[in-house]
């Protein structure tokens, strides 16, 4: 299945109905605010949420499992980035809070004031959108809890880093962090799992400027900035962000997915820590 795939099997699964067909240019940015609009269910997320459903219906190590088992890992995937909050804050959309994601935000981006804004908005998460339900750009979260003993890692990762994939793994990388309790505290769990994850192109130097991944030093130090600024990882917001740092962004993540859609990512089951 490719990301189509996954928001018309969404669409069809809530509505019982086939999936709208929009014109392009930009029908899978359309076709996914379609699967954000009200009638659509927010559970059970293997049905109805892009990360989960790939994960239930196309993970071959995951479909081989008890239906029980089958659906609990699956609702362990989470998105690397998400589209929602880059799309409303470019757009200058609430006064650079987090909008709601609802009938009228979607009406509201659909046909926003500024249509040359609009254009820009969609060019920049074009290839996103594409790949949105891809593995490129799929997470499949450690099954382990923070010290509240909550698998809470797919929400806090939105709420500490609006899912900004250098700043996740700063914090999961960085001692003290809210993050760390989900690897135990212990880097060489995060080394782990971003290695199963394909992720080591974050560390590589050469990655965005030469498209190649080598050995590498998986610590704080080598993390690469997806806005090309080595000093702001910890604490950037995407509300922040010039037109520069925009574009330098998406085009690094379009790297990143394209290489981890490439690399062969095998899922780490069930990944839990023995230290």
């Amino acid at each position: 299945m490719n990301t189509k795939d996954i928001f018309e099997l969404i669409i069809k699964q809530a509505t019982k109905d086939d999936a709208p067909v929009f014109e392009k240019p930009f029908d899978s940015i359309k076709l996914q605010l379609r699967i954000y609009m009200e009638d659509i269910p927010k559970n059970p997320r293997y049905m109805y949420d892009s990360d989960a459903v790939f994960f239930y219906n196309c993970d071959e190590v995951i479909c081989r499992l008890e239906e029980k088992e089958r659906r609990d890992c699956a609702e362990r995937g989470d998105i690397m980035t998400s589209i929602w909050t880059p799309l409303t804050y470019y757009l200058g959309m609430n006064d650079g809070k987090i909008i709601q994601r609802n009938n009228k935000s979607i009406k509201e981006i659909l046909n926003h004031k500024d249509e040359k804004r609009r254009q820009e908005a969609f060019e920049l998460l074009n290839h996103l959108s594409q790949n949105y339900a891809s593995r490129g750009n799929l997470l499949l979260l450690p099954n382990t809890t923070n010290t509240a003993n909550r698998r809470n890692l797919n929400p806090d990762k939105f709420t500490y880093c609006e899912d900004k994939i250098d700043q996740f793994l700063y914090f999961c990388l960085k001692d003290g962090s809210p993050i760390r309790p989900y690897f135990n505290n212990n880097d060489y769990n995060v080394k782990q799992w971003i290695k199963s994850e394909k992720l080591e192109c974050m560390f590589s130097a050469d990655f965005f400027d030469k498209g190649t991944v080598g050995e590498v030093d998986i610590s704080i130090e080598n993390l690469q900035s997806m806005i090309n600024c080595q000093d702001r990882i910890e604490n950037y917001k995407y509300k922040e962000l010039d037109d520069l740092c925009w574009k330098t962004y998406f085009e690094r993540l379009n790297k990143v997915i394209d290489y981890r859609n490439h690399a062969g990512i095998i899922p780490h089951m069930p990944y839990t820590w023995d230290n």
